[in-house]
């Protein structure tokens, strides 16, 4: 099954479930699962987070649910709970890591530490960045990006225009460009 015929199936299930039919709830986890791990492994590279996060993920997807009118369809919309609950996991984290190197950094080399905060800037500079944009253009960036969408196909499941698409993305670029040195 194509990418398009999964979006309208996806979509047809969370919209079965929204009138009432909770059997299309157990088709919509079971096909759009992989996806939504796929999802938050893409941004917490880290495999044993990625069970707890997606749990965490479908709760709130299953709680809003039935009361969500999509602007942008089903998948960006969960796609974008996921991508929220990645980044709160991976703040999470980062906030353990800086706990755990305030009490080892006196063990630890001044170029280690300084090449990590480098790489840490440009990383919160990104995030920066990203959330700076408008939820449009960063749903239409990742769905291009890191869901390899074609423009069509990304018209297709926002429901909106290809020269919309194209416009959002070359706005994001350059938006991006001009921030992220």
């Amino acid at each position: 099954m194509n990418n398009r015929s999964n979006h309208i199936l996806n979509e047809s299930l969370a919209r079965k479930y929204q009138s009432g039919d909770r059997e299309a709830l157990k088709d919509l986890i079971r096909r759009f699962n992989p996806q939504l791990r796929s999802k938050i492994y893409y941004h917490t590279r880290n495999k044993d987070s990625v069970h707890d996060i997606s749990q965490d993920c479908w709760y709130v997807i299953i709680t809003k649910l039935e009361e969500v009118k999509f602007q942008v369809g089903f998948e960006a919309w969960a796609l974008n709970i996921a991508r929220n609950k990645s980044i709160d996991w991976i703040r999470h984290q980062q906030k353990e890591r800086n706990r755990k190197s305030d009490s080892e950094q006196e063990n630890s080399s001044s170029d280690q530490v300084e090449e990590n905060d480098l790489r840490d800037a440009r990383i919160n500079e990104i995030r920066k960045s990203m959330n700076l944009i408008s939820d449009a253009q960063r749903i239409v960036l990742e769905l291009f990006y890191v869901e390899n969408l074609s423009i069509k196909e990304i018209s297709i499941v926002l429901g909106i225009s290809s020269g919309t698409v194209k416009s959002r993305l070359y706005t994001a670029r350059e938006y991006l460009k001009k921030t992220i040195k």
